[in-house]
């Protein structure tokens, strides 16, 4: 097993570091995140920094946050404000590194619903988010994790940037996929209308790695109908090409995104959605809720499932945690413990794990399911997982199980002897990925 190290910084740099900081608090507490969502007028941007959404009560609360590790004003602040009322958002956090003569900040915006937050002491930053009121932390030790996990998203989307100004047409077409993913499905007014601009989406590129793949063979870059074999594709399903990687990251993105329009569409509409129906004199349609029954049937019978689910208000933000915390996978010979523990982050009855792991099934049916069995061990994956993000979940299992002074593993006895081969495989990925240079993923 490699003997290389990523370690990261106790103290976050401004900028990315510091948004990756406060963006996996937030995740470490419980809470959905998105970031780094832009909008373009295209004479005016907007973007924001973080937005969370917490489903743990019977109303969904979401949270615009803005982050700054420089200098900061009243300018600053109120144009969080105005970002919240446009978006129709009630609550905010402004997080900064120093108070630069204005500790009377929280004073006069908390009344228009912006938290002033400064954190200038990290060590303590963890337990100041607590008693402010933003969430806790069932295992502290997961903030880490979920700040590697933001490194591995953003070089997945700098390295898809890069490769599309070389020209590469499977890189344009994912740099515009996540454009549509990432910022579109978030301005769009109402959950499914979120969802009808992904279906289109996936439709424009229902292939979109396979034919990247095949592009990088030599071959020509076609999202439609990709060859079914192709070494480049092979390759990364054993860890090479992180591009590839990226773009199977930002399919599972796009299935994600839809799972949380559902949940989202279903608390906006807990009776159901609308009927057609006549008008009063009965001489029109009244077209209530069109956008929805224009959806794919799948989406209609993920629907009625997703609904007769006692906690489903939960399930975009444990698929969140799932695929890019827990690495998209679980130990078969462990499932009982591991369960427990999603059940404790989650907050969804152990007994309702497995019931809410049914929920790609639902909504995206493929022959055979989308849970596989990784050979001859004990890893029981989300098919299509890129292997650097499983090289995190196999580290998130030395956090649970207590063994991050022991590198090789070997203390989880697994049933298998092939699953250390596994984890370390993964792990090692992972670190490959995250030590690279900015040159080098040029």
């Amino acid at each position: 097993m490699s003997k290389k190290v990523v370690k990261l910084p106790d103290i976050p740099g401004a900028g990315e570091e510091l948004e990756d900081y406060i963006a996996a608090l937030f995740q470490a507490s419980g809470h959905f995140v998105e970031k780094q969502i832009i909008e373009s007028d295209p004479a005016d941007l907007l973007e924001l920094d973080i937005v969370t959404t917490d489903y743990a009560h019977e109303q969904a609360m979401r949270r615009l946050i803005e982050v700054k590790g420089g200098k900061w004003g009243y300018t600053d602040l109120f144009k969080v404000v105005g970002w919240m009322r446009y978006l129709k958002i009630q609550h905010g956090a402004f997080f900064h590194t120093r108070w630069d003569d204005r500790g009377t900040a929280p004073t006069r915006m908390t009344p228009l619903g912006l938290e002033v937050v400064c954190f200038d002491d990290f060590q303590a930053a963890p337990e100041h988010f607590s008693e402010k009121g933003f969430g806790t932390f069932m295992e502290p030790k997961l903030i880490a994790l979920w700040r590697f996990s933001y490194g591995v998203e953003r070089r997945f989307v700098h390295l898809i940037h890069e490769r599309a100004k070389k020209g590469e047409q499977g890189a344009r077409s994912a740099k515009t996929y996540h454009r549509q993913i990432n910022n579109g499905t978030f301005l769009a007014r109402a959950p499914e209308e979120s969802a009808a601009m992904l279906y289109e989406a996936y439709q424009e590129h229902p292939q979109l790695t396979r034919g990247y793949a095949h592009e990088l063979d030599g071959g020509t870059f076609d999202p439609q109908s990709a060859p079914a074999s192709s070494p480049s594709y092979e390759a990364m399903l054993n860890g090479k090409y992180p591009e590839l990687q990226a773009c199977t990251y930002l399919e599972h993105r796009a299935r994600l995104a839809i799972l949380k329009a559902a949940v989202d569409y279903a608390l906006t509409h807990p009776d159901g959605a609308p009927e057609f129906c006549m008008s009063e004199d009965r001489e029109v349609f009244i077209f209530q809720g069109l956008t929805y029954h224009t959806l794919p049937s799948t989406f209609h019978r993920g629907m009625e499932w997703l609904r007769a689910q006692p906690n489903f208000r939960r399930y975009a933000t444990f698929w969140q945690q799932f695929l890019w915390g827990w690495g998209g996978f679980y130990l078969e010979d462990r499932k009982e413990q591991e369960f427990k523990w999603m059940s404790k982050y989650s907050g969804i009855p152990v007994d309702e794990i497995p019931t809410t792991l049914e929920a790609f099934d639902h909504f995206f049916p493929i022959p055979g399911g989308w849970f596989v069995t990784a050979g001859a061990t004990d890893v029981r994956m989300v098919k299509l997982v890129p292997l650097i993000f499983q090289g995190l979940g196999a580290h998130h299992r030395r956090l649970q199980y207590d063994l991050i002074d022991q590198p090789d593993l070997s203390a989880l006895n697994p049933s298998s002897w092939y699953t250390l081969n596994d984890l370390h495989k993964r792990i090692g990925c992972a670190v490959d990925f995250l030590l690279l240079t900015e040159k080098e993923l040029k």
